[in-house]
């Protein structure tokens, strides 16, 4: 097998209607040493058998059983640094189009400056494409609830500049802020299953000591959610409250661990009566202590990677932060 620069991971589950799109797309770059590791996670529509048939040149794994996003990007993260000539890992969900020069724009980034970590596209609307589905990722104002900037709103961000993190629906990632960022064979956090996963990665590899860049030239078109749209909006909210305090546990100070059990933006769950909220919210507090000693065997993972100290979140608030 020849050695590819970078590998590109698109991670699958059931998402048949969405590969021609993709795939050809991504076959389109301008930018040529690539190679596509596609991730099936237990899907049951025919997708590996698909690819197999119109995409001969994509290297298939199949999971058997859907491990999440999380784990199944891990999956293909694990394949792709087995080879030594890989310098970039980039995920792209399965339900996106990336223009032609994409590729080429985040791997130029990179490799202008060997402090980037992370390069984060431009998301737009798949069938709106003059609005905005994540200009990068930033805190938002007054809470530790990361979010993308510029959602739902005209695109007006043509500037190259630094982010808190980037959305994991179409990222570049450095061999090596991976390697030094992961905690023990995790890149993304398995316990989270899906969401909030590409945050605290985002978050470790910024502790390590690198930048994340969000590059205006590197659009995708995507159409948001549309594999986690077969899940019912009680599950997102709960994995998305959850998370965040997985997050808060592993990586903040112990003096803004209050901030993430209180505040209800955190959570995620502020939909449905009162009765639901508070069914929402023991749930996320549940789960919590379940996980509670793993998320503190990984606070320890982190403290030996952060290069930074504990004030640079109260830093990073101040200078990556966006009204809600």
């Amino acid at each position: 097998m020849n050695s590819a620069r970078v590998s590109i991971i698109i991670l699958n589950w059931n998402g048949l209607e969405h590969l021609q799109t993709c795939l050809s797309s991504v076959y389109l770059q301008t930018y040529k040493d690539f190679e596509v590791l596609f991730v099936d996670n237990g899907s049951t529509d025919g997708s590996a058998a698909y690819v197999r048939e119109k995409f001969s040149n994509v290297q298939i794994i199949e999971t058997g059983k859907n491990f999440g996003f999380a784990e199944g990007n891990n999956v293909g993260i694990r394949r792709a640094l087995e080879d030594p000539g890989c310098r970039y890992v980039v995920c792209l969900n399965n339900d996106t189009e990336v223009k032609e020069n994409w590729l080429s724009e985040l791997v130029s980034a990179a490799d202008a400056d060997p402090r980037i970590g992370v390069c984060a596209s431009k998301l737009l609307y798949f069938d709106n494409r003059t609005i905005v589905d994540s200009a990068g990722d930033f805190y938002y104002r007054g809470s530790l609830k990361v979010g993308p900037r510029g959602h739902g709103k005209s695109d007006t961000f043509f500037k190259k500049e630094e982010c808190l993190t980037a959305c994991a629906a179409a990222a570049l990632y450095r061999r090596e802020a991976l390697e030094e960022s992961k905690l023990g064979d995790d890149y993304f956090d398995s316990d989270h299953f899906a969401y909030i996963e590409d945050s605290d990665l985002g978050l470790r590899i910024r502790l390590a000591g690198w930048k994340c860049m969000f590059i205006p030239t590197a659009v995708v078109y995507h159409k948001v959610s549309a594999t986690t749209s077969q899940w019912r909006d009680n599950r997102k909210r709960f994995y998305s409250g959850r998370n965040r305090v997985f997050s808060a546990i592993k990586l903040y100070p112990i003096a803004l661990w209050p901030r993430a059990l209180r505040n209800p933006v955190t959570y995620q769950s502020t939909a449905g009566t009162v009765f639901e909220r508070a069914v929402m919210h023991t749930r996320i507090k549940l789960s919590v202590l379940r996980f509670l000693p793993a998320m503190l065997r990984k606070r320890a993972l982190v403290a030996k990677l952060n290069r930074l100290g504990s004030s640079q979140f109260r830093e990073w608030q101040e200078n990556f932060s966006i009204d809600s």
